[in-house]
C-alpha cells in the first residue's frame, strides 16, 4: 500500500471587497499550504489556484462585459514551489501564497437565477498528485463614507393608515442588518375606528431576486418569519383594539447563505424588506390581513470572527511560535 502525502490549505478569511465593482480596489488573498510527507517523494510543483466552483466561466462572473473566455474555470493562481523533481524527505513543509484579485468579481450567490461560488485549491504534483480544496466566499461592503454605508445609522420608523380605520407603525431597528443575528423591532397597531379585534401579529423578512435580462424576471420568498402565539406577549388575541397596542418582536436572521447578502450591481440583484404583519376582524366578522413594508439591507460582518481567526496584520503569515508553555509560569513568589 502506497502512503501518500497530505495537503492542507488555509486562507486568512473570506474575500471582502470594498465599494462598487467599478470603483473597488483589488484584494490580496493570502494564506498557507501545509504538506506532510510520510515517505520520501519526488515533488515538482506546488500550486495554489483561486477558481470558481463547478465550472463557472470568467466572463459570467465579472460584473463588466469582457471578451475573455477561458477554456476552464481557473481565475488566478500562484506557483509557490517549482523544481525539476527534487526528492522531499519525510516531514512537514509550509508554503505561503498571495493572490491579487480584482475588485469587480461577482459576489458569492446561490439563487434561482444565478449561482456563483469560489474555492481555493492547493495542488501538489510529481511522483504523486494530491490536492486540497477549501470554499471561499466573495463579499462586498460599501466603502467608508458612502451613502450606502451611512444607512447603518438609519433607523426604521415607518407608518401607514388603512382606509382611515387602522394605523400601523414599525420602528426601532437599523436598516442595515447582519446575517445570523437577531433583528428586533417594535410594532404598533392603533384603531381609528371602534369594533376591530386583533387575531395575528408578526414580522416577515422577505428576500427578492431580480434578473435584469431581455425578459426581466423577479422572485420573492420569505427568508424568515416570526409570529406571536395566542397568549404570548399578553392577552391580545381576539381582543378589541382599544386606543393602541405595541409589540416587541424579535426575528433571527438566517446565516449566510441561507439568506443572501444584498447585491446592488450586476445582471442579478438581491434586495430585502421587512414586513410588519397584523390581521384584524371587524364587528361584522370580516377579516383583513395588513402588511407594512420597509426596506432592509443584509450585509456581511465588517469584523473578523474571533472564534475563527485572530485579528491579523499584513505580515501575520511570517509569524513563528518560539516558545510554548504547557503550564502557567509562576512570575511572583
Amino acid at each position: 500500500t502506497m502512503i501518500l502525502p497530505s495537503v492542507r490549505v488555509f486562507a486568512l478569511g473570506d474575500v471582502v471587497l470594498q465599494g462598487a465593482p467599478a470603483d473597488a480596489p483589488g484584494y490580496v488573498f493570502s494564506g498557507r499550504v501545509l504538506i506532510t510527507i510520510r515517505v520520501p517523494a519526488r515533488i515538482q510543483t506546488v500550486k495554489v489556484v483561486f477558481q470558481t466552483a463547478q465550472g463557472g466561466r470568467w466572463a459570467r462572473l465579472r460584473h463588466r462585459d469582457t471578451s475573455s473566455d477561458a477554456a476552464d474555470n481557473v481565475l488566478f493562481s500562484d506557483s509557490v514551489y517549482s523544481s525539476a523533481g527534487e526528492v522531499w524527505a519525510r516531514g512537514t513543509y509550509e508554503f505561503f501564497f498571495r493572490i491579487v484579485l480584482p475588485g469587480d468579481l461577482g459576489e458569492t450567490m446561490f439563487t434561482a437565477h444565478k449561482r456563483v461560488a469560489y474555492e481555493v485549491r492547493a495542488q501538489l504534483s510529481g511522483s504523486v498528485r494530491r490536492e486540497a480544496v477549501r470554499p471561499v466566499a466573495v463579499k462586498r461592503m460599501p466603502y467608508f463614507g458612502s451613502a450606502w454605508e451611512a444607512l447603518a445609522s438609519d433607523m426604521v420608523h415607518v407608518s401607514a393608515v388603512w382606509r382611515d380605520r387602522i394605523e400601523m407603525c414599525a420602528l426601532g431597528c437599523s436598516r442595515v442588518q447582519r446575517d445570523g443575528q437577531p433583528l428586533r423591532v417594535t410594532g404598533v397597531v392603533r384603531a381609528l375606528e371602534k369594533g376591530f379585534c386583533l387575531t395575528k401579529v408578526g414580522v416577515i423578512l422577505e428576500e427578492r431576486t431580480r434578473c435584469r435580462s431581455a425578459r426581466s424576471t423577479s422572485e420573492s420568498h420569505v427568508a424568515a418569519s416570526r409570529f406571536l402565539r395566542a397568549g404570548e406577549h399578553g392577552d391580545w388575541h381576539g381582543r378589541a383594539i382599544v386606543d393602541q397596542m405595541a409589540f416587541d418582536l424579535e426575528l433571527r436572521i438566517p446565516p449566510a447563505y441561507k439568506i443572501q447578502y444584498d447585491v446592488k450591481h450586476g445582471p442579478v440583484t438581491v434586495s430585502h424588506r421587512l414586513a410588519f404583519v397584523v390581521a384584524v376582524v371587524d364587528q361584522f366578522g370580516h377579516g383583513t390581513s395588513l402588511r407594512l413594508f420597509t426596506p432592509l439591507h443584509i450585509m456581511p460582518h465588517d469584523c473578523v470572527d474571533l472564534h475563527d481567526e485572530l485579528p491579523a496584520y499584513a505580515d501575520v503569515q511570517a509569524d513563528r511560535v518560539l516558545l510554548t508553555a504547557d503550564a502557567p509560569l509562576e512570575l511572583f513568589a
